[in-house]
């Protein structure tokens, strides 16, 4: 399963799915059908299955796919004029997950925020928690947070800004991590 948060990964993402051997469900979040971005058909694309550091940081690990990538680079670039250094990984493959590159990134940062447009309930971000709480124990300086859609049915497209994550949403949940 894997979710492409912009134009180049769209281009890439969906011509390894269909030459992969292996079945793959490809996400396409439709938010960001007209959105408008550089592909270069003889570049090389990334790994299908590995996640992609967007923004580097050190202060706390925003761990996030598909639309939320912006909502998040956004929150990190607003962060950064308070002085946080937030880490932004864009986990592009949802399973496999690349457990390597969110381990590597929240070992280093040492706080994690796992951010979403499902519920929360049952949601990804359950099971992303769980792994980093697992394999980053040692190295958490707070609890593993989540910024997720309501645990509501999704509402009609005239309400779901307000059902889905945003910019004050992912920044509250910043500022807890960085208070610990």
């Amino acid at each position: 399963m894997v979710s492409c948060s912009n134009p180049l990964d769209a281009y890439w993402m969906i011509q390894q799915a269909i030459a992969s051997d292996d079945p793959v469900i490809f996400f396409e979040p439709k938010r960001r059908y007209h959105e408008k971005g550089e592909v270069d058909p003889d570049g090389r694309p990334m790994p299908l299955h590995q996640a992609r550091v967007v923004k580097s940081g050190s202060d706390l690990t925003l761990l996030t796919y598909g639309p939320m990538v912006r909502t998040c680079v956004e929150a990190a670039l607003a962060a950064s004029e308070e002085g946080r250094h937030v880490e932004v990984v864009d986990l592009r493959s949802l399973s496999p997950l690349d457990e390597h590159t969110i381990v590597e990134s929240v070992t280093r940062t040492g706080r994690a925020v796992v951010v979403h447009e499902a519920v929360k309930n049952l949601g990804l971000g359950a099971e992303i928690a769980a792994r980093v709480q697992e394999k980053c124990f040692f190295s958490l300086e707070a609890p593993v947070l989540r910024v997720t859609g309501y645990d509501l049915p999704y509402p009609p497209s005239h309400l779901e800004q307000g059902y889905l994550p945003d910019l004050d949403r992912v920044l509250d949940a910043v500022d807890r991590a960085l208070a610990y």
